[in-house]
């Protein structure tokens, strides 16, 4: 648990979902960053209870209750699964970070020649999920949502352009691929997402959100290469077999 008399700083180092709420606060994590959250809640006139609080409630979130398992949803239960959590992730997420590393790619760059790499990186990551994730949520799920019967009414029938949903899964199977390949590109330039001693704390948030993105990123993958396309598979086949 984050305490009042600790940095900003040393917070964002312990707690990665830290810098996502003092941001939402105007906390500065350059400026303020050697400040104790007193003195950076003081400053900006801010409840810091309230802040404790938001902090505490991120942990709780992060740290989360027993795992469900995916295979025992409903196909229209998965596919919310994805959409509101990890879609939702995307979006939030790549858009903050990529922001992030190119601001310390402005600043720091003399001393780290990396930063403008991941940057790039970032934004080449953030261009091809949004594109991945707008293809899965318009065409693909209302698709698969479609085969299966209990999910028709939660999802409008799908215009297909593809003779088969597994053209569709092979292509989306190809992007999962690509952006691994980034994010195993930003795991070694970071050398395992590990801050230098003398970074700063949007350095440290950077590089705590960069774990966090490779985590939830797994998840996310799995969870479709894994559980929804082979069930996808497998329901067309059924289908088919009934015509």
């Amino acid at each position: 648990m984050p305490t009042s008399t600790q940095s900003v700083r040393e917070i964002i180092a312990t707690h990665p979902s830290a810098a996502r709420i003092f941001e939402r606060f105007d906390i500065d994590l350059c400026s303020q960053a050697e400040n104790s959250l007193d003195c950076a809640c003081a400053e900006l006139q801010l409840s810091v209870d309230q802040v404790l609080e938001k902090l505490a409630n991120a942990e709780a979130q992060e740290q989360g209750g027993s795992p469900i398992d995916p295979a025992t949803l409903s196909t229209e239960r998965l596919i919310q699964q994805i959409v509101r959590v990890h879609h939702q992730y995307i979006r939030q997420e790549l858009p903050r970070l990529a922001e992030m590393a190119q601001k310390l790619a402005d600043k720091r760059s003399d001393r780290a020649p990396e930063l403008r790499t991941i940057a790039e990186l970032l934004e080449e990551l953030r261009t091809e999920m949004f594109a991945h994730i707008q293809k899965e949520e318009q065409v693909l799920f209302p698709f698969i949502a479609q085969m299966d019967q209990e999910s028709i009414v939660v999802y409008p029938p799908a215009h297909a352009c593809f003779r088969s949903v597994s053209h569709p899964i092979f292509m989306m199977e190809q992007e999962h691929e690509s952006a691994n390949h980034i994010v195993a590109e930003l795991h070694r330039l970071t050398l395992g997402f590990k801050p230098p001693e003398w970074a700063c704390a949007t350095h440290i948030a950077l590089f705590s959100g960069l774990r966090e993105f490779e985590t939830d990123l797994k998840q996310h993958v799995d969870l479709e290469n894994d559980v929804l396309f082979p069930r996808a598979i497998s329901l067309e086949a059924e289908l088919n077999s009934r015509g």
